[in-house]
């Protein structure tokens, strides 16, 4: 697998600021990176549905999840998958939504995550320098 696909340098110290900050900071914050997620995860669940066979039997296994933590922002399968030998096992599912579905959403987004990005952290240090609370 692969490394990150967008690196944002000083997330980790932004995200410790936003600790020590009020609530609503902090809630704000984390629901503007889930929103800049969003476009992508849309996106690998229609990929999944689109590029992986048998995937619109079973579509329950094309839905993604967004989540955010103090180092990253990530799109993950929904779905747990599946213990022994049964009939309906695909070992190889995880590479499939990786190589057919995740990967290929991010690059078709990746200019826009990190303009949205760019514009976040423009606008916190604006609001920082006028007096706005951190």
């Amino acid at each position: 697998m692969e490394g990150p696909a967008v690196v944002v340098r000083g997330q980790r110290e932004l995200s410790r600021a936003f600790a020590k900050a009020d609530r609503e900071t902090r809630l704000e914050w984390r629901r503007t990176l889930r929103q800049l997620a969003e476009p992508v995860r849309s996106d690998a669940e229609q990929l999944a549905l689109q590029t992986i066979r048998n995937m619109p039997k079973s579509p329950k296994w094309a839905r993604m999840r967004t989540g955010v933590t103090q180092k990253l922002v990530y799109v993950a399968p929904r779905q747990k998958g599946t213990r022994g030998r049964g009939r309906g096992r695909r070992p190889n599912l995880a590479d499939l939504l990786m190589d057919r579905a995740m990967q290929p959403a991010l690059d078709r987004h990746r200019g826009d995550v990190e303009r949205a990005v760019e514009l976040l952290f423009d606008g916190i240090a604006d609001d920082f320098n006028r007096g706005g609370r951190l």
